[in-house]
């Protein structure tokens, strides 16, 4: 069960902080600390395209699998409702950019190099018990709000756009004009899977 409340826990933080703040150094260094945090209970997956990525690569079975996304989903729903609570009328998890093609190569490209970092520093043997994993993956993150943030709003992650989806569907006044209801598929079943499955299958077979 720790398992599981880490992620929600995890989640829920990650989703606050880019609510609050929208700032990616702000993001980055908070997605290290929770690295850190529960990085030995869970794994500190908190991203849907990480546990699929531990999925394929041996580390997690399905089962576990589905309870850690529900999990994840869960901390973010409930970090939009806190953040409403707050005062946040708004939430930009969306495309900046008309050209659908370079939303899907954006969000591909960095989501697919958060997970081959994440892989690459949690599971390769010759970097066994190194303390900067966590400083690692957040400055991915940080790289990847900087490099495309204003192209496809550089989620990287589709437990960051459920919680602002389904409020979105609930009720599209709350959460305002920034998300609608059919983001999360986007971000998901497209770019979050496609740069994941790319990521853990290159490591999996060449770097493994």
């Amino acid at each position: 069960m720790k398992k599981y409340i880490t992620e929600i826990i995890g989640t829920f933080f990650l989703v606050l902080i880019i609510g609050l703040t929208g700032n990616p150094i702000a993001i980055g260094l908070g997605l290290a600390v929770l690295v850190y945090m529960g990085a030995h209970i869970s794994g500190a997956h908190y991203n849907p395209a990480v546990t699929l990525a531990m999925y394929i690569n041996d580390q997690i079975d399905i089962k576990e699998s589905g309870k850690y996304v529900a999990s994840q989903l869960i901390g973010s729903v409930i970090a939009v409702f806190i953040l409403t609570e707050l005062g946040q009328d708004s939430f930009s998890v969306v495309s900046k950019t008309t050209e659908i093609q370079s939303f899907f190569v954006a969000e591909i490209l960095f989501t697919f190099l958060l997970v081959f970092v994440i892989l690459n520093v949690a599971l390769n043997k010759d970097l066994k018990g190194n303390q900067f994993y966590g400083l690692a993956i957040g400055l991915t993150v940080t790289a990847g709000a900087f490099s495309v943030g204003d192209i496809s709003g550089a989620v990287l992650n589709p437990a960051v756009s459920f919680g602002p989806s389904l409020m979105s569907f609930i009720d599209p006044q709350v959460i305002g004009d920034n998300v609608s209801s059919s983001d999360f598929f986007v971000y998901f079943l497209i770019t979050g899977i496609t740069g994941s499955v790319l990521a853990s299958y290159l490591y999996k077979k060449i770097f493994k």
